[in-house]
C-alpha cells in the first residue's frame, strides 16, 4: 500500500464515519435516548468539539486502512465488509460495555442497540476504506 492509497483511505473513511455518525445520529437519537439512564443533558457537550471529531474520524479512516490495507489484506467489497463488520463489532462491545460498566449514559438495551448501530456503521465505512485501497489494483499472480 502506498501512501498516497493510505491516506486517500483514510480520508475517505473519516468521511464515511462522520457521514454515517450524523445519518445514525438523526435517526437514532430519540428512541436511544429512551435507553438513556443520565439524562443526556448531563452528558452530552452543548457544542461539541468539531476538531475532536475531525481527529476521531481521521483515527478510524486510518486504523481501518492498516486494518484492511497492511494486516490482512481485505480490500475486496465482501471481505472488507466481514473484517470491518467483526473489528466494528469487538470494539463496539469493548468500549459499550465499559461504558455501561463505569457510567450511567445507556442501560443495557440501550448499549446493546448502539453495538448494532456502531458495528453496522465501521462494516459500511470499511467497505469504503476496502474500495479505495482495492482501486486500481491488479491481482498479482501468486509468486512461488
Amino acid at each position: 500500500m502506498t501512501a498516497n492509497r493510505f491516506v486517500i483511505a483514510t480520508i475517505a473513511g473519516a468521511a464515511m464515519v462522520m457521514l454515517l455518525g450524523v445519518i445514525t445520529g438523526a435517526i437514532f437519537s430519540g428512541p436511544v435516548e429512551g435507553f438513556a439512564v443520565t439524562s443526556p443533558d448531563l452528558v452530552m457537550k452543548s457544542s461539541p468539539s468539531t476538531w475532536a471529531i475531525i481527529v476521531s474520524a481521521l483515527a478510524m479512516g486510518g486504523l481501518l486502512s492498516v486494518l484492511l490495507g497492511c494486516w490482512t489484506g481485505h480490500t475486496k467489497p465482501a471481505s472488507a465488509f466481514r473484517t470491518s463488520a467483526v473489528f466494528g463489532l469487538l470494539l463496539a462491545l469493548i468500549i459499550g460495555f465499559s461504558l455501561y460498566a463505569t457510567t450511567n449514559m445507556l442501560n443495557l438495551t440501550g448499549t446493546l442497540v448502539k453495538v448494532v448501530i456502531d458495528t453496522a456503521q465501521l462494516a459500511v465505512t470499511g467497505t469504503v476504506v476496502g474500495a479505495v485501497l482495492n482501486r486500481g489494483r491488479r491481482d498479482r499472480p501468486p509468486t512461488s
